[in-house]
């Protein structure tokens, strides 16, 4: 049996949100939510990508959660906060419309890449808000997380 020291630089660990850390974002962002008026969904990804939790609130469109997982997704690749993305590219209209043109991808306010000590483990998408809402929501999410 080969076993992990065997493997050397074949092998890397991956750090990433725990379940209590996205809780905690969770529970930031909706009070921030709250503390706005706005009705949002807030979604937390892992550093693989996966969603490791999510919230919608009472009266946010259902729409809102997708959006919010795509905003969370585009942070996580371009390591990024989306809108900072967008601003980036919206000159070059043949990368826009290509990269908006991919799944899960989301061009727009309201991602957020979460690093820890320099490490990308994971991010925050909210969507449903109005204006700066949905960024200022996951800036309060991502706050009490890293």
């Amino acid at each position: 049996m080969t076993t992990v020291e065997q493997l050397g630089a074949t092998v890397t660990e991956t750090r990433t949100i725990t379940l209590a850390g996205a809780q905690q974002g969770i529970t930031a962002a909706l009070r921030k939510a709250e503390e706005l008026g706005a009705r949002v969904a807030i979604v937390v990804l892992d550093a693989g990508g996966h969603v490791q939790a999510l919230a919608r609130m009472d009266g946010a469109p259902a729409v809102a959660t997708s959006v919010a997982q795509n905003k969370a997704s585009t942070a996580l690749v371009v390591r990024t906060p989306t809108n900072e993305f967008a601003e980036a590219i919206k000159q070059d209209a043949v990368l826009v419309s290509s990269l908006a043109s991919q799944p899960g991808m989301a061009l727009f306010s309201g991602g957020l890449p979460l690093v820890s000590d320099g490490t990308p483990v994971g991010s925050i998408g909210v969507s449903g808000g109005m204006g700066d809402e949905d960024l200022n929501v996951a800036q309060a999410g991502a706050a009490a997380i890293v």
